[in-house]
């Protein structure tokens, strides 16, 4: 199949992906007077964008309401109502409801510093302006959303109204509608709130320098790259996969968007070799799933941390640099067990590029990535960096012919950036509403408590009926704490089904960290953890985007897709778990290394061992009992301490032998 492998097929699969990624799915495509207004308000909220990043953000409520304002006009253009309504024209309903919003939204941009003034006070006809807002704000999200995120918001605009009818830890004392709207429309606590302004300069400008990189063909260097380093290799297509999906999350920060430029590329080549569909599938959905955890972009939800906590974005690039490579260690592991279960062998090396010839051809590519990080290490902020790495790919890209930014090409970029952002942005928006009626209200620090004292209870019952029945010596805070790592993770992950990461991250946050935190886990880890869940959420069924669109590119049953991408994403699952009762293992938290070393030495062979364990697969297949042997090996070394790492390395040597001495009589 090796000789199948053409340049020109390469050129093909490329071609296909940025198809795919600029496939607009429900969007219309409109053209004429309309096309135009839609190039007019994509470009200028490009050029509003990269003006205040460069030169400085406006007045918080005048950079967010701005960039609203250009928002959901769009939205209501290329949105239809209906699968019924029209696909190449606006009707005059989506007219008006553009006009409405961003009229709305102006009237707080022009009128901040009065606001500002009034200290809370405001006229009757604002309420009704902000209520004609909420109600686009709603029909907007369920446009571009779907109907579940925009269900579960309005579901707190009810518990809002509803405070004094709510039983035990969430029950407050209710809000007028009056006070609702003022607080979701005439302050920075709603929906011009915190995670709106993330979406307003940091999540944006990302997006933007996204489709910059794609103009300039940055996919086909960075799969040109993974082809060269790992095509030969055993299941080398897979770790194609891998490697490109973890390359492009440096970028890319969304999994839709990684398995759409990679998977066309990466999924035919895993078939071609003898790769499953449902499997290849599952590949690039986990592989594309780690690249919003993987630094220096991630997801949008980075972002929201960094904010959230008033910490350095760089601080959060460190601290998930250990995680996400323990995240792809656990998927490569599996890769290579299944590839050589199956006898599956990697692709001709003499068909492949060369690593050098790829370096010296296309290497200058990665140079836009390299500054961004150099920005960030000297201490400019994220927003400044995405700026000057967006310059540099506007000045490489005159280095071929081929990729040169002409101003129709430099121009369709901006528009492309902005469209590209509109689904993020909305999910941004609509949040809101959440954080808007927790912090009104006050409850999110009632359902922290109420959590803890649930798992509490549930701790103390554990430790009293292990202690006596077995005579062991637990520690109840250790309980404690894991007992609410498994609240929290069970929470993130029934939050994210259907949702944005964003969403689903800002959601459980509010509810799951202060816990978290309680207990004495570091502000940081503990928004860490539930982001590595929020971002999970992607390929865990029964709702799982990610899973899905890899499962379309291979022609494969979404849902066997999506569990064969849950098992090869387990790891992850436990990665979080490692970090918090192992913190040291941070990069953000190290200050004896050789502590630090012997946490990451330990977390590597864990996760080698739980590979091996959920593929069923050492030097030779297991017994039953030995995968039960190479599961507690592996939870051993995930466990912190010197005991459990010495039984877990014991666990790997005993295996190694067992399975080597089948392989050689075999």
């Amino acid at each position: 199949m090796a000789e199948q492998i053409s340049a020109q097929s390469v050129a093909d699969a490329n071609v296909e992906a940025q198809k795919l990624q600029k496939k607009p799915g429900k969007r219309r495509v409109l053209t004429g007077k309309m096309g135009m207004v839609i190039t007019v308000l994509a470009i200028g909220l490009a050029i509003f964008q990269l003006y205040t990043a460069f030169f400085g953000v406006l007045p918080t409520m005048q950079q967010r309401s701005f960039h609203v304002a250009f928002i959901l006009p769009m939205i209501f253009l290329l949105y239809p109502a209906l699968k019924s309504s029209p696909r190449d024209h606006a009707t005059w309903y989506d007219i008006l409801f553009a006009v409405l919003a961003g009229a709305c939204s102006l009237y707080v941009f022009f009128m901040y510093e009065d606001l500002a003034n009034r200290a809370g006070e405001f006229y009757d006809y604002e309420v009704y302006l902000g209520a004609l807002f909420v109600t686009l704000v709603f029909i907007a999200g369920r446009r571009v959303l779907g109907f579940a995120l925009p269900a579960f918001c309005f579901l707190f605009l009810l518990f809002g109204y509803y405070g004094r009818s709510m039983p035990g830890p969430i029950r407050h004392f209710g809000l007028s509608v009056t006070r609702i709207i003022e607080e979701l429309y005439l302050t920075t606590d709603g929906l011009f709130g915190m995670v709106t302004g993330v979406s307003a300069t940091y999540i944006y400008l990302f997006v933007l320098f996204g489709a910059f990189l794609t103009s300039t063909k940055t996919s086909d260097f960075f799969n040109d790259f993974s082809m060269a380093l790992t095509g030969h290799r055993k299941g080398g297509p897979a770790k194609i996969s891998v490697l490109s999906s973890a390359l492009m999350g440096t970028i890319s920060g969304s999994t839709s968007a990684n398995v759409a430029t990679t998977g066309a590329f990466t999924i035919p080549l895993m078939k071609s070799i003898g790769y499953e569909p449902h499997f290849a599938g599952a590949v690039e959905a986990a592989a594309s799933t780690g690249g919003q955890i993987m630094p220096p972009v991630m997801g949008a939800a980075a972002f929201i941390i960094a904010d959230a906590l008033n910490v350095p974005y760089t601080k959060v690039l460190v601290c998930a640099i250990v995680p996400a490579l323990l995240y792809f260690w656990g998927i490569w592991c599996s890769l290579s067990l299944e590839a050589s279960r199956l006898g599956l062998r990697g692709l001709d090396k003499d068909k492949l590029p060369r690593i050098g010839s790829v370096l010296l051809k296309s290497g200058y590519k990665a140079i836009p990535l390299l500054v961004i990080i150099y920005f960030l290490v000297r201490g400019y902020n994220a927003l400044y960096s995405g700026c000057w790495g967006i310059a540099c790919c506007v000045v490489l890209s005159f280095v071929k012919k081929e990729d040169r930014l002409d101003l129709k090409t430099f121009l369709n970029t901006l528009k492309d950036g902005s469209l590209g952002a509109l689904s993020v942005a909305m999910a941004c928006i609509i949040v809101g509403n959440v954080i808007g009626m927790m912090g009104a209200t006050g409850v999110a620090l009632r359902v922290g408590d109420a959590v803890l004292a649930l798992t509490e209870q549930g701790s103390k019952a554990f430790v009293d009926l292990f202690a006596t029945k077995f005579s062991l010596t637990l520690g109840l805070t250790q309980v404690h704490l894991i007992a609410t790592m498994i609240v929290t993770l069970l929470i993130a992950t029934l939050l994210g089904m259907g949702m944005p990461t964003t969403a689903s991250y800002v959601m459980a946050s509010a509810v799951a960290a202060p816990a978290l935190i309680k207990l004495g886990v570091q502000p940081l880890d503990s928004h860490m953890f539930v982001f590595f869940y929020a971002v999970l959420s992607s390929v865990t069924p029964p709702v799982c985007v990610g899973a899905y669109t890899a499962a379309g590119l291979a022609g494969a049953d979404p849902n066997k897709t999506a569990f064969a991408g849950v098992k090869l994403a387990l790891p992850g699952f436990l990665v979080p778990f490692i970090f918090v009762l192992a913190p040291e293992i941070l990069l953000t938290n190290a200050s004896n290394w050789v502590v630090t070393i012997q946490a990451m030495v330990s977390a590597v062979v864990g996760v080698f061992l739980l590979s091996a364990g959920t593929e069923n697969y050492f030097m030779a297949p297991l017994h039953w009992y030995e995968r039960i042997l190479a599961f507690a090996g592996a939870l051993s070394l995930l466990y912190p301490g010197t005991m459990t790492d010495v039984f877990g390395l014991a666990v790997l040597v005993v295996l190694w032998v067992l399975t080597r001495t089948r392989a050689n009589k075999a």
